[in-house]
C-alpha cells in the first residue's frame, strides 16, 4: 500500500514538472460549467493625450495594451467589485519615457455577461494618467452597443465597401505596413507616427461605426481624410509639423502650402495635419480660406470653397427650424468627435450671404439662414454658446466652455456682422450686439498688463494671435464706433514697442477696415 502511495507521487511530481509546475485537474462537465462567469474588457481610447503617446506597453490585469480603440480582455472569473491598477510605460514623440498609471474600479457583478472598461489618457507633470471615460464603460449590450468587440479593420472595411472606396483602403494598407515595417527595422519614432498618421481615420471611423454614432457626412469626411494622408505618405516619409496644410489645388492663401496639382482630389479645401491624426478637413480653416479669398478680391476661388463644403454640411432641427452644422470628424485637444466650431458656424452664415450677394442664387441665401438658425442650438446638444459672467460667448472650440477664445468669438461676429449687412435679420444684429458686449466686458481680463491673453483660460498668446487682436478689435470699432475697442487696440499695440516689436500701422488698418464688408 505504501508502495503505491510513493509510485503515485513520483508520478504526480513528473506530471508537476513536464506541466511547468502547474496541476492540470479534470472536472465534470457541469463542474467545469463557466456560464456564471464574467468578462471585463479595456480599451484605451484614442483621444487627449493618447496622441501625445508613441509607443506603449500598458498592463491592466491580465491585458497587455499597446494599441488605442481595440477592446482587450482583462479579467475573467466570478462576478464580483473589480478594482484593477493600471501600470506602464510610454515614450512621446521626443522619445522621452514617462510612467503610465491609474486604477479600474467597476461593478461587474451580472454573472454571465461582459463587461468594458473604456480609459482616456491625461498627460500629468511627468506621467500619463489612464482615467475610466463613464460614457463608454459597463455593461456591453446594454450600456456599450455589443458591436464594440468588433475588429477595426473589417468595419472600416464594410463601410469603404458601400461606398466604392475599397482601393483606397487597400493604399492605406499597403502604406501603414510599409511604416510598421520601417519602424520595427528602424526603431525610427517618424516611421512610428506615420503609421498612426495612417491609422488615425481608420480607427475612429470604424469606433464611430460601432458606436452607432457614424452618418454620411463623417463618412465622407474620413474617406477624404484617408486620401489626402495616403497622398502625403506616398511622396513624403517625414511626418508632417502641426498646422501644415495640403490642398489639391494650385490656390493657397498663404505660402508653404503642400499643392498637390496632381493629386487624386481635385479639391480646394485644406487639409490640415495634427500629429497622430495625419491630415484632416477643418471647417475651421476652410471658411477662413473662403473669406480670406473674399477679402482678397478672389471670389471665384471663395464660391469655390463654398461649393466644395456644401457636401460636409450637416442639417437638422433647432426649435422646430433647419439648422446646419459644419462637425469637425478629429479629435482636437479633449474633444469627442464630432464637434463644432462656433467660428465656422458664424463665418459659414456671413459667406454663403455674401456669396448669394455675389450671385443671386437662392440656394446661398437658405444654407446662410440654416447656419444662423445653428445659434439656437443648446450647448448640450452641440451647440456653441457659453453663457458667461461677460454675457454671451461665441466658442470656438464647443469641446471646453471654459476656454474663451478671444479671436474665435470676434471672427463668429464678423459672419454674423456679414450676414445682418446682406439680409438685414435684425435677429443676426441681435446676436452681433450681445457678443460686442460680451467682449466689452471681457478686454480687461483679457490684458495681461503687457500683453494679451489667447483665450481666458491662458496668461499669453502668441505674437501672431496678440497681432490679430489688435486688428480685430480695430475691426469692432470700425463697424460699431465704441471707443473702447480703440483704446485697448492702441494699448495692446503699445506692447508691441515694448518688447522691441514693431507696431501694427493703426490708422492704416483701420482705413482698410472702413473700406472692407
Amino acid at each position: 500500500m505504501k508502495k503505491n502511495i510513493v509510485v503515485l507521487v513520483i508520478a504526480f511530481l513528473i506530471i508537476m514538472l513536464l506541466t511547468g509546475g502547474v496541476l492540470i485537474t479534470h472536472f465534470s462537465k457541469e463542474k467545469t460549467s463557466n456560464s456564471g462567469n464574467v468578462r471585463v474588457y479595456v480599451m484605451l481610447l484614442e483621444k487627449n493625450a493618447a496622441f501625445e503617446m508613441a509607443d506603449f506597453s500598458i498592463k491592466v490585469g491580465n491585458a497587455l495594451l499597446n494599441e488605442t480603440n481595440k477592446p482587450v480582455l482583462a479579467y475573467q472569473g466570478q462576478p464580483r467589485e473589480i478594482q484593477m491598477e493600471v501600470r506602464g510605460t510610454t515614450r512621446n514623440w521626443n522619445g522621452i519615457e514617462f510612467n503610465v498609471e491609474g486604477n479600474i474600479d467597476i461593478n461587474a457583478t451580472e454573472g454571465g455577461k461582459d463587461y468594458l472598461v473604456t480609459l482616456e489618457a491625461t498627460h500629468e507633470p511627468g506621467v500619463f494618467v489612464l482615467r475610466q471615460v463613464p460614457e463608454l464603460s459597463g455593461l456591453i449590450g446594454k450600456d456599450v452597443p455589443e458591436t464594440i468587440l468588433l475588429e477595426n479593420y473589417p468595419t472600416a472595411e464594410k463601410v469603404m465597401k458601400e461606398v466604392n472606396a475599397l482601393g483606397e483602403l487597400k493604399r492605406n494598407q499597403k502604406l501603414r505596413e510599409k511604416y510598421l515595417r520601417l519602424w520595427d527595422e528602424t526603431g525610427n519614432l517618424s516611421y512610428l507616427l506615420a503609421y498612426r498618421d495612417l491609422s488615425y481615420h481608420l480607427k475612429t471611423l470604424a469606433l464611430m461605426k460601432k458606436l452607432g454614432n457614424l452618418d454620411a457626412v463623417g463618412v465622407k469626411t474620413y474617406v477624404m481624410d484617408i486620401i489626402a494622408t495616403d497622398y502625403y505618405y506616398s511622396h513624403f516619409t517625414k511626418p508632417g509639423k502641426k498646422d501644415m496644410t495640403l490642398v489639391f489645388d494650385n490656390s493657397s492663401p498663404y505660402y508653404g502650402t503642400i499643392k498637390a496639382t496632381e493629386g487624386p482630389l481635385k479639391s480646394s479645401l485644406p487639409f490640415v495635419y495634427y500629429p497622430a491624426r495625419g491630415f484632416n478637413i477643418y471647417p475651421v480653416s476652410a471658411v477662413h480660406w473662403a473669406h480670406r479669398y473674399f477679402l482678397m478680391g478672389r471670389r471665384d476661388l471663395s464660391l469655390r470653397i463654398l461649393g466644395q463644403l456644401m457636401p460636409f454640411i450637416e442639417y437638422r432641427k433647432c426649435n422646430g427650424e433647419t439648422c446646419a452644422l459644419l462637425p469637425v470628424y478629429f479629435h482636437f485637444q479633449n474633444a469627442s468627435v464630432p464637434w463644432v466650431s462656433g467660428y465656422a458656424q458664424g463665418m459659414a452664415a456671413g459667406l454663403y450671404a455674401l456669396a448669394y450677394n455675389m450671385t443671386r442664387n437662392e440656394s446661398y441665401l437658405n444654407i446662410a439662414k440654416f447656419f444662423l438658425n445653428s445659434f439656437d442650438l443648446p450647448l448640450s446638444e452641440n451647440g456653441f454658446i457659453a453663457e458667461t459672467k461677460y454675457g454671451v460667448w461665441y466658442l470656438e472650440y464647443n469641446y471646453y466652455p471654459e476656454q474663451l477664445v478671444l479671436n474665435g468669438h470676434i471672427i463668429t461676429l464678423q459672419g454674423l456682422y456679414h450676414y445682418w449687412e446682406v439680409t438685414g435679420d435684425e435677429k443676426a444684429y441681435e446676436l452681433f450686439i450681445k457678443g460686442v458686449e460680451s467682449v466689452k466686458k471681457a478686454l480687461p481680463d483679457f490684458d495681461t498688463g503687457n500683453w494679451s491673453r489667447y483665450a481666458s483660460v491662458y496668461n499669453s498668446s502668441s505674437e501672431f494671435y496678440h497681432r490679430l487682436h489688435i486688428r480685430l478689435l480695430l475691426w469692432l470699432y470700425a463697424k460699431t464706433g465704441d471707443e473702447t475697442f480703440m483704446e485697448y487696440a492702441e494699448k495692446w499695440n503699445s506692447y508691441l514697442a515694448e518688447r522691441g516689436l514693431k507696431k501694427e500701422n493703426i490708422e492704416k488698418l483701420l482705413q482698410e477696415m472702413r473700406d472692407s464688408p
